[in-house]
C-alpha cells in the first residue's frame, strides 16, 4: 500500500486503496470481498472510514452490498451490448423525461433510510463540487442512488443503461458547453426538489420535481425547450391500478 498524502482526506485515500485492490487483486464480478474488519486491517484505517470508501464505490456501481451476505464486485457495464448505444443525447433526453418521473414516484413509496441518507451524500457532494467534472460525478450518483431507491432490478437496470450513454463524447460535449454556475446552482435546487418529495412519500411531488427537472437537462443540453410530458410516467400509478383491476 502506497503512503497517505497528508493534504487528502482519509476517506479519499481508502478509496484510492480500495480501487488499487479491485484491479491489481483480479478480482472478478460476483466475488465476494472481504469483510471490513479485514479490508480494514489491509488499509491501515478505522471502519467508519472504511464504509465511507465503501459507500463511494458503491455509488460508483463498482460494488454491490447484500445485507446479511456481504460486499460483492459489480459487473461492469458493457456499452456494446447496450440497445441504446446509438441514441442521439436527444433521444436520452426524451426517453429520460418519461423514464425518469416514473423511478421518481416509486422511490417515494419504497425508499428506505439508507435510501435517502445515500441520496443526501450526494446532494451534499454535488452542492460543495463547483468544477465540471466533479459535480457530473455527484449528479450521476444521485440519479443513479434515486434508480436504487425503487428496490426494482428493472428501474436499476434502465438507469444504468442511461447512465453509460451519458459516457458518451457527444454528451459530454454537451453538458460541458451547457455547464455554467447558474446552470449547476438550478440543478442543486431541483434534485433537493426531488428528495424532499421523496421524504415526504409524495410520489406526485416526486415525479412532477424529476419531471421539471429533465425539463432543465433537456433545455440546456438542446438549446429548445423540452416536449410536454403528458405522462405515461405520470399516469404510471393508474396503469397499474387498471391492470390490477383486471387480473
Amino acid at each position: 500500500m502506497q503512503g497517505f498524502d497528508s493534504k487528502r482526506g482519509s476517506a479519499d485515500l481508502a478509496l484510492d486503496e480500495l480501487r488499487r485492490l479491485l484491479r491489481d487483486d483480479g478480482l472478478a464480478p460476483g466475488v465476494r470481498l472481504p469483510t471490513e474488519r479485514a479490508l480494514a486491517d489491509r488499509l491501515g484505517i478505522n471502519r467508519a472510514t472504511l464504509r465511507k470508501a465503501l459507500a463511494r464505490l458503491e455509488m460508483e456501481g463498482a460494488i454491490v452490498r447484500h445485507v446479511g451476505r456481504g460486499t460483492f464486485v459489480s459487473a461492469p457495464p458493457d456499452a456494446s451490448k447496450a440497445t441504446g448505444e446509438n441514441a442521439s443525447p436527444i433521444e436520452l433526453m426524451e426517453a429520460r423525461l418519461v423514464l425518469e418521473p416514473a423511478i421518481a414516484r416509486e422511490a417515494a413509496l419504497r425508499a428506505r433510510k439508507e435510501d435517502l441518507e445515500r441520496l443526501e451524500i450526494c446532494l451534499v457532494r454535488s452542492e460543495t463540487a463547483d468544477e465540471f467534472e466533479a459535480f457530473e460525478e455527484w449528479d450521476i450518483a444521485f440519479h443513479r442512488a434515486l434508480s436504487a431507491a425503487t428496490h426494482n432490478a428493472v428501474f436499476t437496470m434502465v438507469m444504468e443503461m442511461m447512465r453509460t450513454m451519458r459516457s458518451t463524447t457527444e454528451w459530454d460535449r454537451l453538458k460541458r458547453a451547457s455547464f455554467n454556475p447558474d446552470l449547476r446552482d438550478r440543478y442543486r435546487i431541483e434534485h433537493r426538489a426531488i428528495l424532499r418529495a421523496l421524504e415526504s412519500r409524495d410520489q406526485a411531488a416526486a415525479a412532477m420535481a424529476t419531471v421539471q427537472h429533465m425539463q432543465t437537462v433537456y433545455a440546456a443540453i438542446s438549446g429548445k425547450q423540452s416536449p410536454p410530458v403528458d405522462q405515461p410516467a405520470m399516469q404510471g400509478r393508474r396503469i397499474r391500478e387498471d391492470m390490477a383491476d383486471r387480473v
